[in-house]
């Protein structure tokens, strides 16, 4: 199911087939929509349509192309129609320096006063800028009363300027401009960060996908989007498609409900969460935060049986790995570790264990020689690269002994377990190098080190 995180229904170009646009909506899956106000007529407009419909939902703003309408009484009446509980956004404001005879300065205090409006009333920003992320970067990061919450609506800037706005906490919001054929920009800015700050729009009635150029754009044009993200990020349709959902709950506080996930699927492999408990603290878990993890909700209602699991399963062949992980330390639930590798096993699946290494610490035993014949492989988190480090990141419940028994798992797995492979987060006080050096030159192993964006990750 998808969400149109940017649409203006409320446009006359619509007036005629509403209804009918809707239904094609939702048989496309596109189970919400966002109905973009731009001038405080279209915003009282979008809230009449969001009481209507129930699958829309309002923002209230006021373009920079209207500056020239924007005064005090109008930010008055905006911040009276914020009030309205279907309003889930200011916006659609900003700066557009693309035509000629714009007044920045207008611009930039019409954007200001909204974006403080959007403080006051905890709300996020959908914000518009066109040949203007340099002077936009520059009033948000001066002014501390605008939030660093929202999404820049038709992203059009390049790497570095989508880096310094991923750092200051917005998303980017993408439509069909992504699929036009000179585009290589943004899709390059697509690959390089990633969808997990990214959130799906159409623009409708405007900038329709390359495959309908030429005709009015609409909610239910927006799979042909969702299926170049996946293409551009190497995800299937279905990961993007939850992944974006995901980000605009997150992103306007929708009353929509993530399911939680025991069992998930990423790309081509099976992801089993077997515990949410982990003697870990680090802080660069998702545990940390909200729980999810590519579009998935990790937190468990309670934590599944090897039983519940495996009928969960169908066909274990069709992927090219299960993985016994989720957010929490397996092996404190090593028996249902060990039944889940062996019926995945005897069902001809390749089974993955991810691990803090704690695992013979835990059970006061060392369980590596169990693992032989069950599991394929086994991803151990070295955290960092000593272990006065290790402990201020990891925090572990035995500092004393945590760090040398995640180093002897690892050295017995290898006696065990065809392949062995240590992880880091490269967050700022690990050592990479160090860190490669004693994986791979001392204790021979693969090292795969996932990069560090400022906010917490799949522990």
């Amino acid at each position: 199911m998808l969400i149109d995180s940017h649409v203006h229904l409320q446009d006359k170009k619509f007036a005629r087939d509403l209804d009918r646009v809707l239904d094609r909506a939702e048989d496309a899956g596109v189970e919400r929509m966002i109905c973009v106000g731009d001038k405080t007529e279209s915003s009282r407009r979008a809230i009449a349509m969001a009481k209507r419909y129930p699958r829309l939902l309002a923002t209230v703003g006021v373009h920079p192309h209207y500056d020239a309408l924007f005064t005090p009484k109008t930010l008055f009446e905006l911040e009276a129609l914020a009030r309205d509980p279907s309003v889930v956004a200011i916006g659609e404001i900003g700066l557009d320096y693309h035509y000629p005879n714009y007044n920045a300065e207008r611009q930039i205090e019409c954007f200001v006063a909204q974006a403080r409006l959007a403080g006051r009333r905890k709300l996020p920003l959908v914000i518009h800028c066109r040949d203007a992320y340099d002077d936009l970067l520059r009033v948000i990061r001066e002014d501390d009363r605008i939030p660093r919450h929202g999404v820049m609506h038709c992203y059009s800037g390049d790497y570095e300027q989508a880096r310094a706005l991923l750092d200051e906490g917005y998303y980017l919001g993408i439509g069909g401009a992504v699929t036009y054929p000179n585009a290589d920009v943004l899709r390059d800015v697509v690959r390089r960060v990633g969808l997990e700050r990214i959130v799906s729009e159409t623009d409708g009635p405007y900038l329709p996908p390359q495959i309908k150029r030429g005709r009015r754009n609409e909610p239910s044009y927006m799979k042909h989007v969702i299926k170049t993200l996946a293409d551009l990020t190497d995800l299937s349709y279905q990961d993007a498609a939850r992944i974006t959902k995901a980000n605009a709950i997150k992103l306007f506080g929708l009353p929509d409900r993530l399911d939680p996930s025991a069992v998930y699927s990423i790309r081509n492999k099976l992801y089993v969460g077997v515990t949410n408990r982990c003697p870990n603290e680090c802080y660069f878990c998702q545990r940390h935060h909200d729980y999810i993890v590519m579009g998935h909700f990790l937190k468990l209602d309670r934590e599944p049986s090897a039983e519940e699991v495996i009928e969960r399963i169908d066909a274990p062949t069709q992927y090219g790995e299960i993985v016994l992980s989720g957010l929490g330390e397996p092996t404190l639930r090593w028996d249902v570790c060990l039944e889940l590798a062996r019926r995945l096993k005897e069902l001809g699946a390749r089974v993955r264990l991810n691990t803090s290494g704690l695992g013979s610490l835990l059970n006061g035993r060392d369980i590596t020689a169990e693992m032989a014949g069950r599991f394929d492989a086994v991803a151990i988190n070295m955290v960092a690269h000593d272990r006065e480090t290790y402990n201020r990141i990891a925090k572990p419940g035995d500092p004393d002994r945590s760090w040398d028994a995640m180093l002897e798992f690892a050295r017995n797995c290898k006696k065990t377990v065809p392949e062995v492979m240590m992880t880091i987060v490269a967050v700022p006080e690990v050592d990479v190098e160090e860190c490669r050096r004693l994986a791979e030159d001392d204790m021979q192993v693969r090292l795969r080190v996932r990069e560090w964006e400022g906010r917490p990750s799949e522990g």
